[in-house]
């Protein structure tokens, strides 16, 4: 069993959930590799979500040689652990998703930045606290741009050919608790809606609970 963690868009390797899903697998003996996307401020800076696709593909290729793997991944690592199964549904065995960024689009993160497009495209880039390093960390307008040419799609039902575990807050105010809710009717999904908010903190051993459940581990 091979695990792919994502964090979430503006956290990193050492976040609270990577760290305390890192130590329960590790105690089981699961492999729990948490890919470090965002490894400098210029990388968040540069960030393109095609060009993550791209990166984790070749990341899971190169250590995996072909194993399949779990993916694990937290709001906007939750996004791009779901595009990457719609495109490489070979390369995934199961699907664990806290809190997914599933509806994510260029109009959306102008709209949590409260930046319209002209703006962003003058200024260059858009400042955005980062908790990793603690301060705010240019994004380029070329983020903007890159979804927009290359929007995530409708996760349909095709998607979700493999087993898939989703968490999400009721009271989520950074992504709607209803992109979650519209897939648990889907076969192969199981949705649980927690009394939390985005971050989840607060229902980290009731995850790891379900999560254990899920695996079988």
């Amino acid at each position: 069993m091979r695990i792919v963690y994502l964090y979430g868009f503006a956290s990193g390797p050492q976040s609270d959930k990577a760290q305390f899903f890192k130590k329960k697998f590790t105690k089981l003996n699961v492999s729990f590799d948490i890919y470090d996307y965002i490894p400098n401020r210029e990388n968040f800076t540069y960030l393109k979500t095609s060009t993550l696709l791209e990166k984790l593909n070749a990341h899971i290729k190169k250590k995996y040689s072909g194993e399949k793997v779990i993916l694990f991944g937290s709001s906007f690592g939750g996004l791009i652990s779901t595009w990457y199964t719609h495109l490489y549904v070979e390369n995934v065995s199961k699907l664990i998703l806290m809190a997914p960024a599933l509806r994510f689009s260029a109009s959306r993160i102008c709209k949590l930045l409260e930046i319209i497009p002209s703006q962003w495209k003058k200024r260059g880039v858009v400042p955005i606290f980062h908790y990793r390093y603690d301060r705010e960390i240019p994004l380029a307008y070329s983020f903007y741009e890159d979804i927009l040419a290359n929007p995530p799609p409708e996760f349909k039902d095709n998607t979700f050919s493999i087993p898939t575990l989703i968490f999400h807050g009721k009271f989520d105010e950074t992504v709607p608790v209803e992109w979650s809710q519209e897939l648990q009717f889907v076969q192969n999904v199981i949705f649980h809606t927690l009394n939390s908010d985005h971050q989840l903190l607060d229902q980290k051993n009731t995850m790891w609970n379900i999560i254990r459940e899920f695996l079988q581990i």
